[in-house]
């Protein structure tokens, strides 16, 4: 397997504070990986890192299979980074600003103006450069930060929370870019809206106090749960239950007041997952029981809230 980056061992302290303690991490190339975690589980240290902003006190990152050095900057042209708070010069034009930034990715000047006119329409905004960053919206500015994070088209980037702060048409937007601009470059993206990285993201990592506890495919992260999830449309009845109940493969099932969600489990050696989900759908159907919603497996969240705090967000 062709990596865009390889960690392992990687610790960083500050102080008597250990942040990142032996983080092993594997960024497959060609994917869209996430990186989740809580508040203070060491992303962003974990970002400066291998990034070359903070040297680790200890451990190995490769890009590329390329060794960096602790401190070192991935090779020129490779890598970019769009931090959470990154923010534009206020009182220099835009396109001027990305045409710097092109030329940090060891572009020529001729080189870095055409690419800031190609990263800019690539993301609709060919119109701005000319215009400082408070005439944009802040949807927009994020439009140009993603546009920035992709001059040269390097061969990783990275994208800390790209949607945060952003209204829901807004950071669909951001996530339509994204997978566009990604089909050239590998992008490892973090995000608390594990909802938007399950729908963006291949592969995944958990990031707990400062060590990776599960890395996976999106399949093998939020599989092997033997439950299908109904978000119904009113309360459960006793006939639904027993109808459910009386399934061969059923084996529990328990309803949420507060989620007004429907957990059945099931033993897949009776009957396959799909299989299963299949009479489900058929027992709500013949019963007229309304649903808006179902889920077959674990989500993304559940699976966070299992290996962050060990309890089982779906028994």
């Amino acid at each position: 397997m062709s990596l865009a980056l390889r960690v392992r061992g990687l610790q960083k302290s500050y102080g008597s504070h250990a942040v990142l303690k032996g983080v092993d991490l594997d960024v497959p190339t060609g994917v869209v990986f996430g990186l989740v975690g809580p508040n203070g589980a060491g992303k962003t240290t974990l970002f400066s890192t291998v990034s070359g902003y903070l040297p680790q006190d200890a451990g190995a990152v490769e890009h590329f299979g390329v060794h960096t050095p602790p401190g070192g900057a991935p090779p020129k042209g490779t890598y970019s980074i769009l931090p959470q708070d990154a923010a534009f010069l206020p009182t220099v034009n835009l396109g001027a600003q990305l045409e710097f930034y092109g030329r940090l990715q060891g572009l020529s000047a001729k080189a870095a103006k055409t690419e800031r006119a190609r990263v800019l329409d690539s993301v609709g905004l060919p119109e701005v450069a000319r215009q400082k960053p408070a005439a944009l919206s802040h949807g927009m500015q994020k439009r140009v930060g993603i546009a920035q994070a992709f001059i040269g088209t390097p061969r990783l980037v990275i994208l800390d929370e790209p949607t945060a702060g952003l209204d829901p048409t807004a950071a669909r937007q951001v996530r339509g870019l994204i997978r566009e601009l990604a089909r050239a470059s590998t992008v490892l993206v973090s995000s608390h809206n594990l909802s938007e990285m399950e729908d963006l993201c291949s592969e995944f990592a958990i990031l707990h106090e400062g060590r990776i506890v599960r890395q996976d495919n999106l399949a093998g992260v939020i599989g092997g749960a033997a439950v299908v999830i109904f978000r119904l449309g009113g309360e459960v009845t006793e006939a639904l239950r027993q109808a459910m109940l009386a399934l061969p493969s059923v084996t529990d099932l328990d309803w949420s007041d507060d989620t007004e969600r429907l957990r059945v489990h099931f033993d897949p050696e009776v009957l396959a997952p799909p299989k299963a989900a299949q009479a489900m759908l058929a027992v709500l159907v013949d019963g007229g029981t309304p649903f808006v919603e179902m889920q077959l497996g674990k989500s993304l969240e559940d699976r966070f809230i299992e290996e962050t705090t060990g309890v089982d967000a779906v028994g």
